[in-house]
């Protein structure tokens, strides 16, 4: 189902059955949709605002970013874009995207002909496909009727839901393949030894790409009996907005010594509490970032800075879809191997779960900067982790569970 946001528009209301399930039509074609609720005072005007959740849409998807663009008729962009009518034949429709001059430049967005396709009252689902704007009137085409038929509308979700399933279904057959010839032996030791020597033997290079490891899929191994968290991604602060501009000056003001002329910061960061040195996270919803603060005494200083625009991009650049794989650690003699068990599979992460378990900390941060002797500082975080019992309620859907 697409994601409810945290600021409802004020014309909202709950779908019905019927609406709901053609909303999963989209959903299971892979669709991210956003809502708009008419009512007859847009339509008669032919305005309808442009809110978050399409500003955002939209932005994500590279096709237009409201953000960047100035007030007034010159400023007015032109897209084409499709709607599907009650045959569920597409219509190419022209679609416009502005700021007026008046009411602070307030976003609009009209799709030109809606009336001869809706009403006041109705739902209209709008999605990209193809950096190109769809719509669909959830509340008067009758989508369900179109179940089999060779419609522009039913040849369309069929074949996004072939692309979108083709992927996962080439990978999942590979794991199954490696999980029929065996134990895998350990291609390194450390933490990251079975994800390593899982994307080994899939023929994928060990890099530090931030991209998703398999076709637009991420890889995310852990060993079966582990209790620890699950690494999202990691993520610098935005250095320009923080106290401190570096990790080095993280490490030499917050961290610790050790032998060896050796000076660290390994922690784990929260909101559920200052930790050992006195860092905590503070989630601000309004002004729309995250920050690390460090408690001294009764008083708190910032440390560093996240957008959360920043943050909800990493999370989908990431996690668009995953398969968190399982695997038992095996023994032999001096060696270690790796023997496959399941593979959970999810999509669409949801911008809203993410804050919200933030603010519950169920999603936290660890830092990982070491300076040398030689003032050298390295630094392999900051990384966003998430609890494995918490894992499903970061996605929209159910997720995918199979057995290896």
């Amino acid at each position: 189902m697409c994601e409810a946001y945290l600021k409802t528009p004020m014309n909202s209301r709950p779908l019905d059955k019927a609406e709901s399930v053609k909303l999963s039509k989209l959903s299971n074609a892979g669709l991210e949709c956003s809502l708009i609720y008419l009512t007859g005072t847009g339509l008669s005007k032919s305005i309808l605002d442009a809110i978050a959740p399409v500003r955002e849409l939209l932005r994500q998807h590279g096709v237009h970013d409201y953000s960047k663009q100035g007030q007034g008729t010159s400023n007015k962009v032109f897209l084409a874009g499709t709607i599907f009518d009650k045959t569920g034949a597409a219509v190419e429709i022209d679609i416009s995207l502005y700021r007026p001059e008046t009411k602070k430049g307030d976003p609009r967005i009209w799709p030109y002909d809606l009336k001869l396709y809706a009403q006041a009252d109705d739902v209209l689902a709008i999605f990209v496909s193809e950096k190109r704007i769809h719509l669909q009137n959830l509340s008067t085409d009758p989508m369900h009727d179109l179940d089999g038929s060779s419609s522009d509308l039913e040849i369309f979700l069929s074949s996004l839901q072939l692309d979108y399933d083709r992927v996962a279904n080439e990978l999942l057959a590979k794991l199954r393949d490696l999980a029929a010839d065996g134990p895998i032996e350990s291609v390194c030791e450390g933490d990251t030894a079975v994800g390593r020597t899982i994307e080994t033997a899939l023929g994928i290079a060990i890099n530090s790409s931030k991209n998703p490891d398999y076709k637009g899929i991420e890889l995310k191994a852990k060993r079966a009996r582990s209790k620890t968290r699950s690494n999202l991604f990691a993520q610098v602060p935005d250095w320009s907005l923080s106290e401190f501009k570096s990790a080095r000056e993280m490490v030499e003001h917050i961290g610790y010594d050790i032998e060896g002329g050796i000076r660290k910061l390994y922690c784990t960061v929260s909101t559920s509490g200052a930790n050992s040195q006195g860092l905590l996270i503070d989630l601000d919803l309004d002004r729309k970032r995250l920050d690390e603060l460090q408690q001294i005494d009764t008083s708190r200083r910032q440390v560093c800075m996240w957008q959360l625009d920043k943050l909800h991009d990493r999370l989908h650049e990431k996690h668009a879809e995953t398969f968190w794989i399982k695997a038992k650690e095996l023994r032999k003699g001096a060696s270690k191997f790796f023997e496959l068990e399941s593979v959970k599979h999810t999509r669409r992460p949801s911008n809203n779960q993410f804050d919200r378990m933030i603010g519950s900390g169920e999603i936290t941060i660890d830092h990982l900067i070491k300076k040398t002797a030689t003032g050298k500082v390295t630094e392999k975080g900051p990384l966003f982790k998430i609890r494995g019992s918490s894992l499903n309620e970061l996605f929209l859907g159910a997720a995918r569970e199979y057995e290896l």
